[in-house]
């Protein structure tokens, strides 16, 4: 099973993918070639098993209790978090849940 899904919707490019299950379901525009400029889109290496894309990745969700932020670099299929997250997860190595 793979770590990601690509879509297509509107003639926009997505790639889907479950960090765990806590932040849940992320769907993020991609382009797999040209530049990024002027997208609002993430480069994507096109890989669905180990992803990696560019640039890094800062996002809110409810932990449960709170509002948190996760702030991350996606590479080969794992989320090294950055620093400066919110949520307890900073300087850890989190592997992308397998999709159905």
């Amino acid at each position: 099973m793979a770590k990601a899904k690509f879509e297509n919707l509107d003639g926009v490019d997505y790639l889907l993918f479950n960090v765990n299950e806590e932040i849940g379901l992320m769907r993020l525009p991609v382009i797999t070639k040209g530049t990024r400029h002027g997208t609002n889109a993430w480069t994507w290496n096109g890989s669905l098993d180990k992803p990696t894309l560019r640039p890094s990745i800062r996002t809110g969700y409810y932990n449960g209790k709170e509002m948190t932020e996760i702030h991350y670099w996606l590479n080969d299929g794992i989320c090294q978090c950055l620093g400066d997250c919110k949520d307890g997860n900073a300087g850890k190595n989190i592997e992308l849940l397998e999709m159905d």
